[in-house]
């Protein structure tokens, strides 16, 4: 049942961002800072409840970019074609490694471009946590990068039109940590925004259309389930790493569920037994297990929320999705 808009509740922004090193391990003083921060904020009814129950909007906006991908039906060239790159704002560099800086839709981008790519690229995409420090911070760059550059990847860390959060509305701005059912982005913004992304990325490299790369931890894995896959999970296929997140979806989906629309797509779960939000993330499984999406499920004994390397993870689901094919 959706909340009422006037109540305010509190959410655990940095919650599912923590910046974490190459081999695992985490930065202590911003560990203490999100312990603090978890235990002191409430469940968030707002990514349980809000604009499921009742949800009437349309997950696609009408005037939306739906053509990332060709319809399964309507079968285009297994590549995208394109050529010349996205135009860089400025050039940055994590690791030794090189990236352009670009902006598409409002969707901030880092882009890598693999070391030495002979045919058509994979595109790669990592949507982070609330408070968006692994984008900021470069580190989901850091960790994902290494590995995309020594394959056929082209990889992105992309933030959330809002600087903060994927799942909010774009004008959700003040990423103070309140947040009420308002400003959740039940009108699909962010997922219109990410559909101009990837139709950008393959204007502007030869992409191969299917699989596209999704990975997002916490909101962000959120956003995937909740919002995007139900807008445009027939037109983006491939596979979906979702780090400590997810929720059921909180809009109907805006095409024909079946296994020739699902595609390639598949779902890979990964999160603790002690995670807060485990309730949410289960009722995303249990959504799309409904639907018949292929999909893994990975629950780690007594960790809590994000309490692992969840953004390097995310590469090693990538890289077993690849392998499988």
């Amino acid at each position: 049942m959706r909340l009422p808009i006037w109540i305010p509740l509190v959410f655990a922004l940095a919650c599912g961002d923590d910046d974490l090193s190459v081999d695992g391990g985490t930065d202590a003083n911003l560990d203490a800072a999100d312990a603090a921060d978890a235990a002191d904020a409430a469940q968030d009814d707002a990514t349980r409840d809000a604009g499921r129950d009742d949800a009437t909007v349309d997950a696609r906006p009408d005037d939306a970019d739906v053509d990332a991908a060709p319809d399964a039906a309507d079968a285009g060239p297994s590549t995208s074609g394109g050529s010349g790159g996205v135009p860089c704002d400025r050039m940055g560099t994590v690791s030794s490694i090189p990236y352009c800086e670009a902006s598409v839709a409002g969707v901030g981008l880092k882009i890598v471009e693999p070391a030495d790519a002979t045919g058509p690229l994979t595109l790669a995409l990592y949507l982070h946590g609330d408070g968006a420090r692994a984008y900021t911070n470069d580190t989901a760059a850091r960790i994902q990068a290494p590995w995309a550059r020594e394959r056929d990847v082209l990889y992105v860390s992309a933030l959330a039109p809002n600087g903060c959060a994927w799942w909010l509305d774009p004008e959700y701005t003040r990423c103070d940590g309140v947040v009420s059912a308002d400003d959740q982005d039940t009108e699909g913004a962010n997922a219109a925004a990410l559909i101009e992304v990837i139709a950008a990325l393959q204007a502007g490299y030869d992409l191969r259309r299917d699989p596209i790369l999704l990975g997002g931890s916490s909101g962000g894995a959120v956003f995937l389930t909740a919002s995007f896959l139900p807008a445009y999970g027939d037109d983006v296929h491939g596979a979906v790493a979702l780090g400590c997140g997810g929720l059921a979806p909180w809009v109907p989906f805006a095409w024909d569920v079946d296994a020739t629309s699902i595609g390639s797509t598949a779902l890979d779960y990964n999160y603790g037994d002690a995670d807060e939000f485990r309730a949410d993330i289960e009722s995303a499984i249990a959504a799309y297990d409904a639907l018949a999406f292929p999909s893994a499920v990975n629950v780690l004994p007594g960790v809590e929320h994000c309490a692992f390397d969840h953004i390097g993870w995310i590469t090693e689901s990538w890289e077993a999705y690849l392998d499988a094919r």
